[in-house]
């Protein structure tokens, strides 16, 4: 076998058991993740999987850094120079629609109360914008609607904490009551921005 297809053949194996552990999250919750179930699942020995993860943590890291790089991937949106408000909006709604193409792994994600999960999950402690990209980000727009006096002046964390966790409620909703048309979904998404907004507007 060429050394092309040994790596090839290895990265199958690896992205089969992430693949497998992901399920395994979706139906029976993020905690619920073990190598037993993984190799019981795959038929595989547990030294297969202890060859490409050193535990079942490293497996759950990986699957986080995953499916928030891919969330983090669909916001990027254009910077909006001197209206932080539309940057806001933008943002806020690329989040959301990114959010619900991965529903299942998201919620199994942040509703998980796990201590090793919290650790990249939480946001409402003080100093979350110098250890959470997001938050760091909706910080730098609200900061910079205050140098344009179109913001009223505010603790800018706990503002931007205060928004996200807003915006998250309704998109915890949205992901539960499932078939919600697309019309009904955008007018709640743009109301509860127009409400939110005109909170910190001056």
């Amino acid at each position: 076998m060429s050394r092309q297809r040994q790596i090839n053949k290895k990265e199958e194996i690896k992205q089969l058991i992430l693949n497998t552990a992901r399920e395994i999250m979706v139906k029976e919750g993020i905690d619920k993740i073990s190598i037993r179930k993984i190799t019981n699942t795959l038929d595989y020995s547990p030294g297969i999987v202890y060859h490409y993860f050193k535990d079942k943590e490293e497996i759950i890291e990986t699957l986080l850094k995953e499916g928030y790089g891919e969330i983090l991937n669909s916001v990027r949106v254009k910077d909006w120079e001197n209206e932080p408000e539309k940057e806001i909006r933008e943002r806020f709604i690329s989040y959301i629609n990114a959010v619900l193409e991965f529903s299942d792994c998201y919620l199994a994600i942040v509703l998980s109360d796990k201590t090793s999960i919290l650790q990249y999950t939480s946001i409402l402690h003080k100093g979350v914008s110098e250890d959470r990209k997001s938050i760091k980000i909706l910080c730098d727009s609200i900061r910079k609607g205050i140098q344009l006096n179109q913001f009223k002046e505010c603790n800018v964390e706990l503002t931007a904490q205060a928004l996200w966790v807003s915006i998250f409620g309704l998109t915890v909703r949205l992901i539960i009551e499932g078939e919600i048309d697309i019309e009904q979904k955008e007018k709640l998404i743009n109301q509860q921005l127009d409400i939110l907004i005109s909170g910190i507007k001056k």
